[in-house]
């Protein structure tokens, strides 16, 4: 059984209470009958709600030369069992499975308002839910975007870390080669650097040797000059063949000899001490010089 607004019914096989329209008779036989407004229904007999709230029978001959019509029959009308019932009102339709038993079928203005309005709250509830839906999920668009951005910006700021790490890479394996040829460099340096270190032990080795051997030399000087006085006053007045005369002319001449060997010995102390402040000055100018070549690059 089929409740139609708007839509001609079609159904011939039972009867079908109508709103507004003449009854027509029974035609062919079909499996569900029509309820309709404004359209005109081929079943019989009908209900109609005209000028009055009377039930009218109309007897009419079928499309295929039937007898004339039955009496009339009640406004509910038998449906058989295998049918379904469906009440359909626009676009809305809720199907229900038909009882094996006959069910009545009747519906006035009342119970369609409050199947409107019923429809009708339902509508607003599943609007009311669609938009709530429709704005979390812009939400949740929105939400999207920005972390869909805020990637993009960590994957841009990523790639120029990447960059500078390959930067600083090459910068590193840069100083590193620089630090390996200045290692290589420092190794013969420091070779002639340990050379130079014995040589200024050696040398002031000599020095200390060269003031010892001064002080000695100075110490034999007063004690031949002292001895020299004293002979000169013990032979002042001596005989120039006297052997201690010839002595004493031996000692002077060693007197001399001693003093022309301290004179040398002073030299090449002086010499010495030359030659060391030249050697400080230039490895001060080639220690300089290194720095210079080396660590300003």
């Amino acid at each position: 059984m089929s409740f139609t607004f708007g839509l001609p019914a079609t159904s011939t096989a039972a009867a079908a209470p109508t709103l507004g329209a003449p009854a027509a008779a029974p035609a062919a036989s079909s499996a569900s009958t029509g309820f309709s407004f404004g359209s005109t229904a081929t079943s019989a007999p009908t209900l109609s709600f005209g000028g009055g709230l009377g039930a009218t029978a109309a007897a009419t001959p079928a499309a295929t030369n039937a007898p004339a019509a039955a009496p009339v029959a009640p406004a509910t009308a038998a449906i058989p069992a295998a049918t379904t019932s469906q009440l359909t009102l626009g676009s809305f339709a809720a199907p229900k499975p038909a009882d094996s038993a006959a069910q009545p079928a009747q519906l006035n203005f009342c119970q369609l308002e409050e199947f409107i309005n019923k429809w009708t709250l339902e509508l607003e509830e599943q609007e009311k839910l669609f938009t709530n839906q429709a704005t979390q999920v812009n939400a949740w668009d929105k939400l999207l975007l920005g972390n869909g951005e805020k990637i993009i910006a960590l994957n841009d700021a990523v790639d120029k870390v990447k960059a500078e790490q390959v930067a600083m890479e090459q910068e590193l394996e840069f100083i590193t080669a620089q630090h390996t040829e200045l290692e290589e460099c420092i190794i013969p340096l420091e070779e002639e650097l340990s050379k130079i270190v014995q040589v200024d032990i050696e040398r002031g080795q000599t020095y200390s040797m060269a003031e010892t051997l001064d002080s000695q030399l100075k110490q034999m000087s007063e004690d031949l000059k002292e001895v020299i006085e004293h002979l000169n006053e013990s032979n002042k007045y001596s005989d120039p063949s006297d052997p201690l005369v010839q002595i004493g002319k031996i000692l002077n001449a060693h007197m001399n000899s001693l003093q022309w060997i301290e004179s040398s010995t002073s030299g090449i102390a002086n010499r010495l001490e030359d030659i060391g402040k030249m050697h400080d000055t230039l490895r001060k100018d080639n220690e300089r010089s290194f720095r210079l070549t080396y660590y300003d690059n």
